[in-house]
């Protein structure tokens, strides 16, 4: 079967068809009509010369000099030319060579005809190693992954030998789907053949273990290359700039410097976008000084960068000065611009700067949208999410896998589940990265009405696959419902799918165990992982907080400070929380005094409550309620909330009074804070001053969100809401519930109001 003939009827011999052999001449008569109908074959020189040599009877062109004809319609960027060439071959009864042979590869390939260049390699007798790493390279180049391997595997069982550029293309392929094992054993065969001397093939190990987030790898890699390009230290920047690693991206830019190689464009874009948070700012400010001195701030892409870092750093004066400065904007521009505004709550000046745009003539993508709606999720404003999904829709943008995505994350955020599912359900393709924005929704609502784990099994039978962030959301979800039994089967099909080496999921899972009253089990996941981070010891350190092992967690958190793993306030807050629980008072109060001087660390409000929490503890209240009176969080009421509590524990009514009402000055119309000054009130025996406060509740039309609850029994879990009648039995639970109290009452019990709104 031949391959696709071309479009204009070419005119040839009328002789029957032989076969051509390497010294055969072709007849001017039959090259002369093919040269001369193409347009564009007359305009370039080598084909005019071809031309008038056929024309005016010159010697003929023999067999050999087909393959640079063929080289010429490739460079020359003519496919039609190229396949009429091809036609003329097939027809004169050619079996294709090696060298004619892989320029037809090339040029299909070139030209994204990958089924013609499979079927031109299927058909050549001999191949050698370009011949296939040129369909590789078509392959990958068209992200068509699955063939590329396919092809590698096929050429690695003919026998054929791989070369740097082989090598490359299937690392590439690598690196674009995070493949590690792949990339691995690619990498294993580059040592072996002795490839790894060569430049492009080290940049094409550093930009897969970059990609796959192997920075260890990669810095192996880098360290043995001999011949190092701009390429090589843009990989590692680059690998750098997307795991967050600010100081080592700086590093490797100040060591390429040193090194002599000029900074390209692409260089000085991910240095800077590694300059995120206040440790990096100045570095950043820096970077755009030597982007001045050398005349580089007028590229696009280093603006757009610049105002990025300026962005994430929340200083929207200097970004959007820097966006007034550039002479050149392209919609990067614009979309960075807009979601600065977005991110940093200027919603009305993201608006007035998107009419802007259009008004300019530049025309926003999906990308520019996706961004706008991402922006809204953190105003939670609902309306403005409606204008911008019924901008989506008039643009034809729904069916946008990105735009989706963002509208179901925002839809989530902004607590309305039954829009995000509805245009969850509506996409034609739903991915993994969307079902992931609408699982977040179930763990920040609470959704009942559509049961996440149905939902991962339904996307899951239809070809979802998941990913990392899936299971950690699940797992947690898992968490949120106490459910050890389906926490328990998640684990399973965690350790079936190969993620137990994940740290998202690891973490998740310690989480899980803990909440769900496993301890042994948490520990267990927590001995299992290799590759633990600074999140592993927080999340095993706050399960022994949770079981009140505190001297457990006091014993972590020094060996995980001579393990060298950093400690930050989130480390710290739990620490000081592990001390609360457990009574260990003087380590609370010793840890909280050396944290500015011993870890850098400035003490935020969460851990000034654990203080309030420990001088309560202790019976030490007038000492906590000058602590709260000269916090920086004063106007805080999570300080007051832990006051009050404690005063209620100790039966303070003095100064439990006097909190009571700050706090209620400071929530006047917050339903929980009501609630707990309503029970320190009848916790003291005050019903009066109690129900003064209820009645301020409902004139208020104050109602607190109903408590919840969720039991595990033969595998299923039970959910109860305060006062609900949701549960199929809660008729007979009510019925049960009157028969206990009534019993209790008899046998003499009487129920302490200390933590009841009402009598039972």
């Amino acid at each position: 079967m031949s391959i696709l003939a071309p479009t204009t009827p070419l005119v040839f011999s009328s002789k029957p068809l032989v076969r051509i052999s390497s010294t055969s001449n072709i007849s001017e008569s039959e090259l002369s009509p093919l040269l001369a109908e193409n347009s564009h074959f007359r305009k370039r020189p080598s084909f005019s010369v071809l031309s008038t040599t056929c024309a005016h009877g010159k010697p003929s062109l023999l067999f050999n000099d087909w393959p640079h004809l063929l080289q010429t319609a490739i460079r020359s960027e003519d496919l039609h030319l190229g396949m009429a060439i091809h036609a003329f071959l097939l027809k004169s009864g050619y079996d294709t060579d090696v060298f004619p042979g892989n320029n037809l590869v090339n040029l299909y390939s070139k030209f994204s005809k990958l089924d013609s260049a499979r079927q031109v390699l299927d058909e050549m007798p001999v191949k050698n190693t370009i011949t296939w790493t040129t369909l590789l390279n078509g392959f990958s180049q068209t992200e068509d992954f699955e063939s590329t391997f396919g092809l590698a595997l096929q050429m690695h069982r003919s026998g054929e030998s791989f070369n740097g550029h082989t090598c490359t293309a299937i690392l590439q392929a690598c690196g674009s789907l995070k493949d590690r094992d792949r990339g691995e054993q690619i990498h294993c065969l580059v040592i072996k053949t002795g490839l790894e001397t060569e430049v492009i093939v080290g940049t094409c190990l550093l930009s897969m273990y970059s990609k796959c987030g192997a920075m260890g790898e990669a810095e192996i890699v880098f360290n043995d290359l001999v011949c190092m390009d701009v390429r090589c230290f843009n990989s590692m920047i680059s690998g750098y700039a997307k795991l967050g690693d600010g100081e080592k991206a700086i590093r490797t830019f100040c060591s390429l410097l040193e090194s002599g190689l000029e900074p390209s464009e692409y260089t000085l874009t991910n240095v800077l976008s590694s300059c995120n948070g206040p440790a990096y700012l100045a570095a950043g400010i820096q970077l755009q000084g030597f982007a001045i001195k050398y005349g580089r701030v007028d590229d696009v892409s280093i603006g757009n960068a610049l105002m990025t870092m300026y962005g994430r750093n929340g200083m929207v004066d200097e970004a959007e000065r820097m966006f007034c400065w550039m002479s050149e904007k392209n919609l990067v521009s614009w979309t960075a611009i807009l979601s600065v505004y977005m991110k940093s709550r200027h919603f009305k000046k993201a608006i007035e700067r998107f009419e802007m745009m259009l008004t300019t003539g530049i025309d926003f993508d999906s990308s520019c949208l996706a961004a706008l709606i991402d922006g809204c999720s953190k105003s939670k404003n609902l309306e403005l999410v409606l204008q911008m999904h019924g901008l989506a829709i008039k643009q034809n943008f729904l069916s946008d896998i990105y735009v989706a995505t963002a509208l179901v994350d925002t839809y989530a955020k902004c607590n309305d589940m039954q829009s995000a599912r509805g245009v969850f359900h509506a996409l034609q393709v739903q991915n993994t990265v969307s079902f992931n924005a609408l699982l977040g929704g179930y763990a920040e609502t609470d959704e009942e009405e559509d049961d996440p784990f149905n939902l991962f099994n339904r996307v899951r039978f239809h070809g979802t696959k998941p990913d990392s962030a899936t299971f950690a959301q699940l797992v947690s979800l898992s968490a949120d419902q106490a459910s050890l039994v389906q926490g328990k089967c998640l684990h399973a099909y965690i350790l079936k799918m190969g993620f137990e080496n994940h740290n998202t999921v690891g973490n998740a899972l310690i989480t899980m165990y803990a909440k769900c009253g496993s301890i042994g089990d948490s520990c267990g996941k927590f001995s299992d992982m290799v590759d633990r981070d600074s999140v592993t010891w927080n999340a095993i350190m706050s399960a022994h907080a949770l079981h009140g092992q505190g001297k457990a967690a006091l014993a972590l958190f020094e060996e995980m400070e001579m393990e060298g793993f950093p400690v930050d306030e989130i480390t710290l807050v739990i620490t000081l929380q592990a001390c609360c629980y457990s009574g260990l008072n003087e380590d609370g109060f010793r840890i909280y005094n050396t944290m500015e001087r011993g870890y850098g660390i400035k003490p935020g409000l969460e851990h000034q409550a654990c203080i309030v929490d420990l001088l309560g503890r202790i019976g030490r209240l007038s000492k906590a309620m000058q602590f709260v009176k000269e916090s920086p969080f004063a106007t805080s009421p999570l300080l007051w909330r832990t006051l009050v509590n404690a005063c209620k524990v100790n039966r303070d009514l003095h100064i439990g009074s006097l909190a009571s009402r700050h706090l209620l000055q400071l929530m006047p119309d917050d339903a929980a804070s009501h609630v707990l000054v309503s029970n320190f009130y009848a916790s003291m025996g005050l019903l009066e001053e109690s129900a003064k406060v209820r009645m301020r509740m409902n004139e208020e039309q104050m109602r607190k969100e109903a408590g919840c609850s969720c039991i595990e029994l033969n595998g299923k879990v039970h959910r109860f809401v305060a006062s609900g009648e949701e549960h199929e039995d809660s008729r007979l639970i009510y019925i049960k519930l009157h028969e206990l109290s009534k019993e209790l009452r008899e046998n003499g019990y009487m129920p302490s109001l200390g933590s009841q709104l009402h009598d039972l």
